[in-house]
């Protein structure tokens, strides 16, 4: 009696990470949900999951996280073979008799008479040339191609030819046989296409090395050119003038105190009036950058990117901005106000009490 492993529990651990393969395995046993994987309850009886000990193993061991657990108890199973499985190493045996039986024996060779009966008799016409002598037929057409020499003859090297074919190669051609004559001809002819051939060549490649370095003296030129009377000139860098003139002082003395003037706005800065002095605000906002808006219902500065806020005078009170906004350097010059933007003053520095960062009303 052989002794075989079947299963009596089975269960999940945690950390399943729903994959479906346990349910691919074995779908009677478990139960793959949206997030996770469960027994289904008909597997919580013994007698149930028993049967299908196999597909549980399966399942279990294709599980990527060894999460599924199952106890098991022994039992004893009748040893009965099936019976096919005998009959198999029959039918296997049998090509193997078959192969161990002694060979036939090969028909025994024909007797060399009988084949020598059969083998074609030569007719007394043929004259069969003698070991090492060459068939005086063709060694008659070897000699009568050499001495005429033929096309194949006049184009080989005259090195390579026999006498007799240089001298037909040295002869004039009028007393040259027709086909000699005309292999001189197509000589001459090749001779001259290849001299032909040679100068349109030299005269292409001329050309084109004429007209190359023409375009590489042109371009050249054109790119060199430039940089090079760039290279001789002075090195002056050009920017904007940083200070803007920004109108008279009379209109920021009619402002009301907390009232913000947007005319410079695209030269980057507000003017703001307070109760004794005027000032210059950087527009941008120092958080990352942005452009905050003026909300005059509102009387606050308002940054539409992250949301933070500033008071008229630029103080900020909301939002990520980590300072209040920065002012520009303020004067009067003829009668007129000139902001320089080149200056900037802080107020968590303590600076906007410095001469040049107001003007006095």
């Amino acid at each position: 009696m052989a002794k075989k492993e079947l299963i009596t529990k089975v269960w999940i651990e945690e950390g399943c990470i729903v994959c479906d393969a346990c349910e691919t395995a074995a779908p009677d046993v478990f139960e793959v949900t949206e997030d996770s994987c469960i027994i289904r309850p008909a597997a919580l009886d013994l007698e149930f999951t028993k049967p299908r000990s196999v597909e549980i193993v399966d399942a279990a061991e294709e599980c990527p996280v060894d999460v599924i657990k199952f106890e098991t108890v022994s039992v004893e199973v009748a040893d009965d073979a099936p019976a096919e499985t005998a009959a198999a190493p029959a039918a296997e045996a049998a090509p193997a008799a078959e192969a161990a039986k002694p060979a036939k024996k090969a028909p025994a060779a024909e007797p060399k008479k009988a084949a020598a009966a059969k083998a074609p008799v030569a007719t007394a016409k043929s004259k069969a040339p003698s070991a090492g002598e060459p068939d005086p037929s063709i060694q008659a057409l070897l000699e009568a191609a050499t001495s005429r020499g033929g096309h194949a003859g006049i184009m080989r090297n005259a090195d390579d030819m026999p006498a007799n074919t240089q001298d037909w190669k040295a002869a004039d051609p009028k007393s040259l046989p027709p086909d000699a004559r005309q292999a001189k001809v197509v000589e001459a002819a090749q001779k001259a296409k290849k001299h032909s051939e040679l100068h349109r060549r030299d005269f292409v490649s001329n050309s084109a090395l004429a007209v190359g370095w023409t375009a590489f003296g042109v371009g050249t030129g054109i790119s060199v050119g430039p940089a090079f009377g760039r290279f001789m000139m002075p090195n002056v860098l050009e920017e904007p003038d940083p200070r803007i003139r920004v109108g008279k002082m009379d209109k920021y003395i009619e402002m009301v105190p907390g009232g913000v003037n947007e005319d410079y706005k695209p030269q980057g800065i507000w003017m703001i009036r307070e109760e004794d002095r005027i000032a210059a605000l950087n527009i941008i906002c120092t958080h990352l950058g942005c452009i905050p808006n003026w909300l005059p219902n509102d009387r606050k500065f308002k940054c539409p990117c992250h949301g933070s806020g500033y008071y008229p005078d630029g103080i900020n009170f909301e939002g990520p901005t980590p300072r209040p906004l920065e002012r520009f350097r303020i004067a009067i010059k003829d009668g007129i106000v000139v902001v320089d933007k080149s200056k900037k003053y802080q107020y968590e520095l303590g600076q906007w009490d410095q001469p040049g960062s107001y003007i006095l009303v």
